[in-house]
């Protein structure tokens, strides 16, 4: 079953259950807020295949996060600061522009991934994901420990240093512990360099 779903295309990985700070400008997507607030509704966070965030519409990846607006203000320069929670994976079917180019899509929701405990093969992948959550720049995203394959997979997809091709095949897998093999082979590649 497919659901219409308006689109803010991003150049950081959106992952479930992350709290992302984002800094609203654009016309079309003050628009696009000021409507999920009114309607009690979220959007979707879709990674940008070619393009940039402002200006020209981006070529998008087939895959995003359901967000929901959890906060917001207005910033003292006068631009509105939210902070959007992920949640459901989604495939993007198809998409379409609106008069002021803001993206609308046809989406259909993938199954929920297992919520299977860490196993401990992947105990050096959790101990790097704590060591990552350490960093200052890190800290500022506020990530919770890790308490599944699933979300150890997750933020170590978002927080690597990989290109944008394999977070969103990392994203696009549903098996959180095929995720944790992938990201281990990443990671001996990574070392290999």
């Amino acid at each position: 079953m497919s659901e219409n779903l308006p689109l803010f295309p991003l150049n950081t990985l959106l992952v479930p259950e992350m709290v992302l700070p984002l800094q609203i400008f654009e016309q079309r997507y003050l628009r696009l807020i000021k409507d999920c607030l009114k309607n009690n509704v979220g959007f979707g966070v879709v990674p940008i295949r070619d393009g940039h965030e402002v200006g020209q519409v981006a070529m998008i990846y087939d895959i995003g996060v359901h967000a929901e607006i959890v906060d917001w203000s207005q910033g003292e320069n006068g631009l509105l600061n939210i902070k959007v929670a992920g949640g459901r994976k989604f495939k993007v079917l198809k998409t379409s522009l609106e008069d002021d180019q803001l993206m609308q899509s046809e989406v259909e929701y993938l199954p929920e991934e297992a919520d299977d405990s860490i196993p401990s093969e992947f105990d050096g992948l959790n101990e790097m994901y704590d060591t990552l959550c350490d960093h200052p720049q890190v800290q500022i995203l506020n990530l919770p420990k890790a308490i599944s394959a699933r979300q150890l997979g997750w933020f170590l997809s978002m927080l690597l240093p990989i290109n944008r091709a394999q977070q969103v095949d990392l994203l696009k897998m549903q098996a959180p512990v095929e995720r944790l093999e992938a990201l281990a082979d990443i990671i001996d590649r990574l070392g290999q360099d």
